[in-house]
């Protein structure tokens, strides 16, 4: 496949003058397809700061003859592939035009060019068959599914219960930096595709991130030792909640139904009525469970596509 821009469109790279130009986009996008926005231009700047991130050879814009902004593209080097989410989208009145295709396309002669192993991962919604019949078609194939999980807070959760053991509080900074990491490295070692990252490259994500709040993210004390914890964000979609983990061997403890309850309060105090995490739907921990017996229920299902691209 070429990466030829179909006729009647233009193709630039974007400066960080576009952020919001490009969240605009976006938000526009996913009022079609899922009801309303839920990312902020913080959130693309953080997808900007990345680590070996190349703002002009890894994003592009797609302008129709008329100035108008029908496409986006995004793609990063995770050291296993190269990942492309569902940020990279098409305009609704313009999609089924070439678009797709093109994005498709641009991908793999990214990844040829510049990704350290030659494989695609590309997440789509499992609705959009735009994306997952081409991809079907064009030899890619599915390696796993995930879903945005979702409940709305009409009315005050369930205390957190914990046993006597244990204590609960919201991250301090300047002291549960370290602790937190090394537990959430630790827990998501049981989950698939989990790869450890460094503490300065997970810090960053959060330190640099407006939109993270350490009064809801929440850490659980056993003693001295940090053995669960929480990253939490806060943004006019609600509160997210981007890891939650718990070590191995205190697990069956309540601990993450705990946290869940805990951040759930601490959002309906601040009149935030709406929390969601995105999960395995197969995970290995049985994390869907613990998400749906919290009253979590499933908004989105995802689907990752792989290729190897020769």
């Amino acid at each position: 496949m070429k990466n030829e821009l179909p006729k009647g469109f233009t193709l630039r790279a974007p400066t960080q003058d576009d952020a919001q130009a490009v969240t605009d986009f976006i938000a526009e996008c996913d009022r079609v397809d899922y009801g309303a926005p839920d990312l902020s231009v913080e959130d693309i700047r953080a997808d900007w700061r990345r680590d070996g991130f190349v703002l002009e050879r890894d994003a592009w814009l797609v302008y129709a003859d008329d100035g108008m902004f029908v496409a986006y593209g995004i793609v990063y080097d995770t050291g296993e592939h190269a990942r492309v989410e569902p940020t990279t989208c098409v305009h609704p009145n313009f999609r089924e035009r070439g678009l797709e295709n093109f994005h498709i396309a641009q991908v793999e002669a990214w990844t040829r060019a510049y990704a350290d192993k030659k494989i695609v991962q590309w997440i789509v919604n499992r609705k959009q068959s735009f994306w997952t019949s081409r991809f079907e078609r064009r030899g890619y194939h599915t390696t796993r599914h995930d879903y945005v999980m979702e409940i709305e807070l009409d009315e005050k959760p369930p205390a957190p219960i914990l046993p006597n053991s244990f204590a609960m509080r919201s991250f301090e900074r300047g002291c549960d930096e370290r602790a937190a990491w090394a537990c959430i490295q630790e827990a998501f070692r049981d989950h698939r595709g989990h790869s450890d990252i460094c503490f300065e490259e997970w810090w960053r994500g959060y330190a640099e991130h407006p939109e993270w709040s350490p009064e809801l993210s929440t850490v659980v004390t056993q003693g001295d030792e940090v053995v669960a914890a929480a990253m939490v964000f806060y943004s006019f979609a609600g509160g997210w909640i981007r890891q939650l983990g718990v070590r191995r061997p205190w697990r069956k403890n309540g601990l993450g139904l705990a946290i869940l309850n805990r951040v759930f309060n601490e959002c309906y105090a601040r009149g935030i009525n709406k929390v969601g995490l995105g999960v395995d739907a197969e995970s290995l921990t049985g994390a869907t469970r613990l998400y749906e017996r919290a009253g979590m229920q499933v908004k989105v299902h995802f689907v990752r596509y792989e290729k190897e691209i020769g």
